[in-house]
């Protein structure tokens, strides 16, 4: 009898609904990643109607755009069902930017991976070197540090006129305090002593020949 009744149960669990497939990340298309937007509608002097697309995900009823302004840090963003849609934005500066996927049946929001542009102003004009893109120490790592208690931090910087001058490492306990721990690196890694558990926070600075600077993200870890 105890037999017959755990054949059931197993049955009874094997029958039972599928899991809600959760959205998956959408492939970001357009603008391309590390280049100049070209093929944006002028609107005038200062704004550019830019177009941005990208593939269907599966298991995702809308999508959701969001370009962040690189110098300013102002986010602009909308929502739709298509699979592309466009933004009028500021020229003559750097954008990041990712889609998030979203479905009716799940709470779960799936994000792309982040792409940066310019978005081409005056023809005169330099380029702003794009944001620093932190490396390592990965965002929301828990890491354990070397005999000596150093830690490699390493990122990449571009910039589309290939003049970049030097990075600024900052590194702090408060992302509202970080504090300048080497300027005018001209590679792009560093190596510094941690303390044991505590969480860090790190950005990197980034200037070129003609004085333009930009700010990477703050990003966060932990060590053991």
């Amino acid at each position: 009898m105890k037999k017959g009744l755990v054949l059931l149960a197993v049955f009874l669990w094997n029958c039972g609904p599928d899991p809600i497939p959760e959205p998956e990340a959408t492939v970001l298309l357009s603008p391309l990643n590390l280049e100049a937007c070209t093929t944006a509608s002028r609107i005038n002097d200062q704004e550019r109607q830019v177009r941005f697309q990208w593939s269907a995900a599966l298991h995702t009823d809308s999508y959701t755009l969001i370009v962040q302004n690189t110098q300013t840090l102002k986010q602009f963003s909308e929502e739709t069902p298509l699979l592309n849609t466009s933004l009028i934005l500021p020229s003559g500066v750097a954008y990041r930017w990712y889609v998030q996927t979203k479905s009716l049946l799940s709470p779960t929001i799936t994000s792309s991976d982040v792409w940066y542009f310019y978005l081409e102003g005056s023809p005169e004009s330099s380029h702003f070197p794009y944001p620093a893109v932190l490396l390592t120490p990965e965002e929301d790592a828990i890491i354990q540090l070397s005999e000596n208690f150093e830690q490699l931090f390493e990122w990449e910087g571009n910039d589309l006129d290939n003049d970049i001058l030097s990075y600024d490492f900052y590194l702090g306990k408060d992302s509202n305090q970080l504090q300048l721990m080497k300027g005018n690196l001209t590679q792009t890694n560093f190596i510094q002593e941690l303390e044991s558990s505590s969480t860090y926070f790190w950005q990197v600075v980034t200037q070129d020949l003609q004085g333009n600077v930009s700010y990477s993200e703050i990003n966060s870890f932990k060590t053991e």
